[in-house]
């Protein structure tokens, strides 16, 4: 049970520290809700920075302070609300749930936002989605939060998305994912995450896009190498929130045997699951910096001198980080989660994980697909190389086959010639030795007899003539 008590603050206090802290800044420092103290601000007439304050503001654009006007009101009260601050999500036939405290503190931030007529920055300020601020009533109940489509959540319960799982090991991812919890804004960081948060701020210490510029994960896509994980498309303000979304899954992540790499990539069942997380940036017009009036004013001083004088371009446009973060499973949009008006991606990590789950199942079927394409590609050219190697020994074996039998045909011919000579009867003494070389000349030629010769060796009756023109 909460424990109210009241402080006295004085208004100029009050009214300094909305301009140095911003209200969502004062509310978080007083513990309060955005809306009491932006009621407070309106009854005890103390202004508040408007639409635009802070866009300018961060980007070095000229900005006003208004005086704080006279009043009767010297002091304002402000609760002291000493509370728990539970986060609850529940995992349960296909849907996951928040709390109805949450929702209805969120409701009460948006009714306030609302009733006063708040700009959008205003709102922006307060954590809520502007693009949809109203929460209807039903709300007040349980809220289902479904980051699917209906047809899809009508048909598949979480259940069934991890039906590839055994069902000691798919209680336990179920269990664990009920169970995800925040770490406080104290708690150290997992060892890679620290080191990775070193590595985005020497990158963006170092990026050259300027001020204003789109930062998504495509605005870098033209780069020579994409930028680390979170750099450049994250603010500094919304990293520490990024690095504790992370610790909590990495935590979820190594309770279930998994793991994380120092480039911040998960290791979900031995398969490499990568998360793209971006901050979204709200279009809002140009302000003109003074070094873009005086590039306009020497424009046009050069333009009355000079036919060539060209205009400076100068964007119409400034994006700006809104504090609305993104995450895309492996870069597939059709895996997306997002802050909205009804859940925060804290209260979505539950479903994160089990969407993680799903793409190592769907990641796993792909690399064994790979895989076994790559052994059938392997295979094929085993066997092409097998059957090429045998072409190659049969001919080699047809090439000397055939040498063989023109040595063979040789001898031939030399015996039959040797024979014609001994049908003489009258040779000479020269004439018969003659002929016993001509018969060991046979015998050399012969592949048959193979004979070594005194002086030409042993003749290679499988290679071809131009390969024994040096010795016949």
């Amino acid at each position: 049970m909460a424990e109210e008590q009241s402080q006295m603050v004085s208004r100029e206090q009050i009214y300094n520290e909305v301009w140095e802290l911003s209200l969502a800044g004062v509310a978080r420092k007083y513990s309060i809700s955005y809306s009491f103290i932006y009621k407070l601000c309106k009854e005890a007439n103390v202004p508040i920075p408007p639409s635009g304050y802070w866009t300018k503001l961060n980007f070095g654009k000229p900005v006003s302070k208004p005086p704080l006007p006279d009043s009767t009101i010297n002091e304002v009260a402000i609760p002291r609300v000493k509370t728990s601050r539970i986060r609850v999500q529940k995992i349960e036939k296909g849907m996951a749930t928040i709390s109805e405290t949450k929702i209805e503190a969120t409701q009460q931030d948006e009714a306030a936002v609302n009733n006063a007529n708040a700009s959008p920055d205003d709102a922006l300020e307060a954590g809520l989605d502007t693009d949809a601020l109203s929460l209807s009533k039903s709300s007040k109940t349980t809220k289902y939060i479904d980051n699917r489509s209906n047809s899809e959540a009508d048909h598949n319960s979480f259940f069934e998305r991890l039906a590839f799982l055994v069902g000691a090991e798919r209680n336990k991812v179920l269990d664990i994912a009920n169970q995800i919890q925040i770490p406080n804004e104290k708690a150290r960081l997992h060892p890679k995450i620290a080191a990775h948060k070193n590595v985005v701020i020497e990158w963006n210490k170092n990026d050259k896009k300027e001020v204003g510029a789109q930062r998504s994960p495509q605005n870098y896509s033209s780069y020579r190498s994409r930028p680390p994980f979170l750099a450049g498309v994250i603010s500094k303000e919304t990293l520490p929130r990024v690095y504790r979304i992370l610790g909590a899954l990495n935590h979820a992540i190594e309770r279930l045997g998994g793991s994380v790499t120092d480039s911040l990539t998960f290791i979900v069942r031995n398969e490499s699951v990568s998360l793209e997380i971006y901050e979204m940036q709200d279009k809002v017009d140009h302000v003109i910096t003074k070094s873009e009036e005086n590039q306009l004013r020497k424009y046009e001083e050069d333009k009355k001198r000079y036919s060539w004088a060209s205009k400076p371009n100068l964007r119409k446009y400034d994006y700006v980080f809104n504090g609305q973060l993104c995450i895309n499973i492996n870069q597939n949009r059709n895996k997306r989660f997002r802050d909205t008006k009804s859940s925060i991606l804290e209260n979505q990590l539950g479903l994160l994980l089990i969407e993680m789950y799903d793409a190592s199942e769907i990641i796993r079927k792909e690399r064994e697909a790979r895989e076994e394409e790559r052994r059938k590609l392997e295979e094929a050219e085993r066997l092409r190389e097998e059957r090429r190697k045998r072409h190659m020994i049969e001919v080699e074996r047809t090439v000397a086959l055939t040498n063989m039998a023109q040595d063979y045909a040789m001898a031939c011919k030399i015996r039959e010639y040797v024979s014609a000579l001994e049908s003489f009867r009258n040779l000479a003494e020269e004439d018969i030795q003659w002929i016993d070389w001509a018969k060991k000349k046979a015998d050399w030629y012969d592949p048959i007899i193979a004979r070594e010769d005194e002086i030409l060796g042993k003749r290679e009756h499988q290679k071809g003539k131009e390969l024994k023109t040096g010795y016949l």
